[in-house]
């Protein structure tokens, strides 16, 4: 993936600017994908002006042109035609450049696919950062202590650039352990920032301001025909596969596969499309983690090359400092594991592209949470007065919880006393937890524990008037794909030195899944109805009624079993003690929950914790 990096103000005789600009690029280099284009580092900058932009990507260019300078990752798919045509003619650069003329940051309205961008111009004392509307591309920003403007792909990037300070607050700890990422728009650093999805930063006379290029399009609809809608959407699927793989070489083309709807669907339109491909999936002894077999049924189906590999502890051991190295910020999800040794194995078997089945359920509607939310809304209908004056002073007479009826009223009435998006997150162990309960008094003295909820508000509310599983599937574009899974699947495929892309986020097919009525996506409200109708003669009866899984890692049971993983998630537990963020009965609480089978809310944070430690020694 590589990325960018870049700045726009004086250095005030810091170091030279060759060098600086030398050192951010170099950070842009993590995994073996990226080391691949060591050499394709493009730099320009100057004292005069102040200005620097440093571009390392497999095709990379740096365009000049009058007073403006840009670069892109990626590929823009042009919406405006004579903008197009000058891509065609003179890269994508020259087009952000003549559209930025013409439209100022307007231009980003007419820039769809997967990608990040800067444009400088010292003269005018402008600068223009963006990255794609799902989020494919990351990209943070901020200002230096001479308040120039300061913006790079990662955040080693903006912390090689002179005396730019960068501080890890209790807060960002906090805000980490609750997401076991760090959400944007924030960063693990304080004086970082992150661009969300859709979202750019604008640096104009020395004032930085924000602001989102596009809008997800949901529908007003509730209700549609099914079949008119399942046969487009089999129209759209087949165009977005058809993007996604232009220009690639069909024998070195592969696929994800877990056997569930999104991932046996992309390699399915491979073959339908490519003509062959390889698929590759991770399978656990564990039976209720491992679904190799709905991979097999899939390939099967589709006659693909597969190919398997089972993950054990030891696999676990041996990869997880170089996860806590490759990413830039903490990252605790235990699932990039297999997304890694999964990638590992295509890149072995001579893959260099490799599709992935991410963002089919923020698309269409395949999390739990947007049926069981909905359920829990019907409470809301029945009158006000009798809710209050009769069924929750009954509800809350001992014992009732235990009632079988009666219980499932109780858990409703709850659950309703929550807010959304609130109660979504109410399962979480930190939701009825204070700060001075984990944190030490120093620490808890600076979290806001709101602060995670006041992130999440803000993204489900971003689109006030539409319907609540619109909002709940736009949270979790941002929330799950965007801050964890892209990350997850980016980060790993560049450890393993392949190259990943998304056929479910081409902008089109986006497009459409917002169109769709939610009547139409949850119809008889059942999760992917619509998805798993339109697709009924294409994939196989297995896939379409297993139950949903993914990637998941056996860690729990294995923390307890193996000792290995527990020697090495122990110490490292033990090790930030020291860092004085967390109360040490906390962390002695998590460290016994990994010597017991016996489930604990602690014991979720053992994997979460020592990624962070690793992360601090290897990168602070």
């Amino acid at each position: 993936m590589t990325g960018l990096s870049g700045w726009l103000g004086a250095l005030n005789g810091a170091d030279t600017p060759d060098n600086i600009a030398t050192q951010m690029g170099d950070c842009l280099s993590r995994g073996a994908y990226d080391r691949q284009f060591r050499d394709n580092l493009k730099t320009k900058a100057t004292c005069d002006g102040g200005l620097g932009l440093i571009s390392r990507y497999p095709v990379n260019t740096i365009v000049e042109e009058d007073d403006f300078i840009a670069t892109i990752c990626g590929k823009v798919v042009w919406q405006n035609a004579a903008l197009r045509s000058l891509a065609a003619e003179k890269g994508d650069e020259a087009a952000l450049i003549e559209g930025y003329k013409r439209y100022e940051t307007k231009v980003l309205q007419e820039m769809q696919g997967a990608w990040s961008a800067a444009l400088i111009s010292p003269k005018r004392k402008v600068a223009l950062v963006a990255i794609d509307r799902m989020g494919v591309y990351p990209l943070c920003y901020g200002l230096g202590k001479g308040r120039e403007f300061v913006f790079s792909s990662v955040t080693g990037g903006m912390r090689a650039f002179p005396n730019f300070a960068a501080s890890v607050s209790p807060q960002a700890i906090y805000n980490y352990l609750y997401f076991f990422v760090a959400p944007a728009p924030t960063t693990i650093f304080d004086e970082i920032m992150k661009l969300e999805a859709a979202q750019f930063a604008y640096f104009k006379d020395g004032e930085l301001s924000t602001g989102y290029y596009w809008e997800m399009p949901y529908t007003t609809e509730t209700a549609g025909d099914i079949e008119d809608w399942s046969a487009r959407l089999i129209n759209q699927l087949d165009r977005s596969m058809l993007n996604t793989i232009e220009g690639v070489n069909p024998d070195t083309l592969g696929a994800f596969l877990s056997g569930g709807l999104d991932s046996s669907t992309v390699a399915g339109l491979m073959m339908k499309h490519n003509g062959k491909g390889k698929t590759f999936t991770i399978g656990f002894d564990d039976p209720k983690y491992d679904e190799s077999e709905f991979a097999q049924i899939a390939a099967r189906h589709f006659s693909t090359d597969h190919n398997e590999y089972f993950v054990v502890p030891e696999d676990v051991t041996a990869v997880q400092e170089q996860i806590a190295e490759i990413y830039d910020e903490p990252y605790g999800n235990t699932s990039a594991v297999p997304a890694y040794y999964c990638a590992k194995m295509a890149k072995e078997r001579g893959i260099e592209v490799l599709l992935a089945g991410d963002g089919g359920d923020e698309l269409f509607a395949g999390n739990e949470r947007y049926v069981s939310m909905q359920k829990v809304e019907k409470y809301g209908l029945i009158p006000r007065g009798f809710r209050k004056g009769v069924m929750e002073p009954i509800l809350s007479l001992p014992g009732v919880r235990h009632m079988p009826v009666l219980s499932k009223a109780h858990s409703l009435s709850k659950r309703y006393a929550i807010p959304m998006p609130d109660r979504l997150y109410s399962y979480g162990f930190f939701y009825d937890q204070t700060a001075d309960g984990v944190f030490t008094s120093d620490a808890a003295a600076q979290v806001n524990p709101d602060l995670p909820l006041e992130i999440l508000r803000k993204k489900y509310y971003h689109y006030g008037d539409s319907q609540m599983v619109q909002r709940m599937m736009h949270l979790d574009l941002q929330i799950t794909l965007a801050d964890n899974d892209l990350r997850k699947v980016n980060r790993m495929c560049d450890l393993a030195g392949v190259e990943v892309r998304y056929p479910f986020l081409d902008s089109e097919l986006v497009d459409f899944a917002a169109g769709v009525p939610t009547d139409v996506l949850l119809k008889g409200g059942e999760l992917r109805s619509f998805f798993k109708y339109a697709l009924r003669d294409f994939l196989p009866q297995e896939v379409l009624t297993k139950e949903k899984h993914g990637f998941g890692l056996p860690f729990m049971s294995w923390v307890y079993q193996d000792k290995g993983i527990n020697e090495q998630v122990c110490d490292n537990l033990t090790d930030f003690k020291k860092r004085g963020f967390l109360m040490p009965s906390f962390i002695d609480e998590v460290i016994a929950a990994c010597h017991t089978d016996e489930p604990s809310g602690a014991g979720g944070f053992s994997w979460d914790v020592a990624m962070l430690e690793l992360w601090f020694k290897k990168h602070l």
